[in-house]
């Protein structure tokens, strides 16, 4: 069982961004000696944006990764001695352009704990205000291909899982579908 494995060393091979790529190894219950790869990156944010029309607020970006276009829910790094609350309201603004002050928590969540130790608090904001243009937080933002746009929750909702939906990555599947669980259960939709 990993869980009682010893640690016998660790090696951080990547420390830069506010990311880690760490190499452990490892001592299992049984004396078998093996390596335990993982990123760690600091905890972060992730907002659910909704204008007073029920539209989801989304980014689309060109991510290298997939050398592709992705769109996302609003996000990014908790700073240190941030609360989690400042950071969505930051994060929000930063990269949308918008505000609220109607964020309501609907919980802390692992991305992909195989492979990464980092947390996201989710936030709902509703009832989001459109104020100025988004306002970069870091100088390799100045080359990210970054645009907002406005889709209609209930278009967003009703395609998810299918071919033409938009949203093609998991934890962004999961928190929609988070907040719509929440505004339903509220009567907000």
């Amino acid at each position: 069982m990993i869980r009682l494995a010893k640690l016998l060393s660790q090696k951080v091979l990547f420390d830069k961004y506010g990311k880690k790529f760490i190499v452990e190894k490892l001592e299992m219950f049984d004396g078998v000696h093996c390596e335990w790869a993982y990123l760690e990156s600091h905890p972060g944010v992730v907002i659910v944006a909704l204008d007073t029309d029920k539209n989801l607020i989304l980014v689309r970006q060109f991510r290298y990764t997939f050398n592709d276009y992705t769109y996302e829910n609003p996000a990014g790094g908790i700073e240190l001695n941030e609360e989690s609350l400042s950071a969505a309201k930051r994060e929000l603004f930063e990269e949308t352009g918008y505000k609220s002050e109607n964020l309501i928590s609907l919980g802390t969540f692992y991305d992909l704990p195989n492979e990464v130790k980092h947390s996201a608090q989710v936030f709902l904001a509703h009832d989001c205000q459109y104020f100025s243009p988004p306002a970069f937080d870091a100088d390799i933002e100045k080359y990210y291909d970054i645009t907002v746009e406005k889709h209609p929750f209930s278009e967003i909702i009703n395609s998810l899982g299918t071919p033409s939906c938009l949203i093609k990555s998991a934890e962004q599947t999961a928190v929609i579908f988070l907040a719509h669980r929440y505004l339903a259960t509220h009567d907000l939709l």
